[in-house]
């Protein structure tokens, strides 16, 4: 059993716990091994189920409330986000056994400054993705990638990679509720935090 010591200073401080969860999901952007870096994404399938997938975390601007995430415009969380914006992105970090739930409205964006920005600012090998000649999730015979055999294992040129620009789509979550969860031997924490009057304001929860 951890004594009083050990324990992180979120264990009993709210203000503690808001700084560790904007800490980790700004190291989830900026680290590339991050254990934030790969979320998951949740949202209402048109057919009325639950669907969630793993996503790679590209930015969080916490002025805004705003997460950044990329997808392949024609797949199919860009028409549930359309249909129903209300999204959660799940995050774990097992060595510090944190769980962040965050939840908001989502929109898509294709063609307009967001979007422009979004692309420009990823790098070629991410880029690539967006070459691929079928739909995410087509049918296929045999296991494949996508990816046009001149592009397949390679970074191409920028040239060619500018052509996966159609496909390409950016994701923009405004979140305004925060779900934390802290697993301890000692006993475990959870709180909650809800965007009013211009300030997060946290609520301690029983786990």
């Amino acid at each position: 059993m951890p004594k009083s010591a050990d324990l992180p200073a979120h264990y009993r401080d709210l203000s503690a716990v808001e700084e560790t969860w904007k800490a980790l999901l700004q190291a989830g952007c900026q680290e590339r091994g991050h254990p934030f870096k790969k979320p998951v994404l949740s949202t209402l399938g048109t057919d009325g189920r639950p669907k969630a997938r793993v996503i790679i975390l590209r930015d969080v601007d916490f002025a805004e409330r705003s997460i950044r995430l990329h997808t392949d415009a024609r797949s199919g969380k860009v028409v549930e986000i359309e249909a129903n914006p209300d999204v959660i992105l799940t995050f774990y970090d097992a060595s510090q056994e944190v769980q962040l739930q965050v939840s908001g409205k989502a929109t898509t964006h294709r063609n307009d400054a967001f979007a422009d920005a979004a692309w420009a600012g990823a790098p070629a090998s991410s880029r690539r993705a967006y070459l691929a000649d079928v739909s995410p999730g087509s049918v296929s015979e045999e296991p494949i990638s996508g990816l046009p055999l001149d592009v397949e294992g390679k970074v191409p040129s920028e040239e060619r990679v500018s052509e996966g620009r159609p496909n390409f789509a950016a994701l923009r979550l405004i979140f305004d509720r925060i779900d934390w969860l802290f697993l301890s031997p000692a006993g475990n924490r959870r709180a909650t935090f809800a965007f009013q009057g211009g300030a997060w304001v946290g609520t301690w929860r029983a786990p």
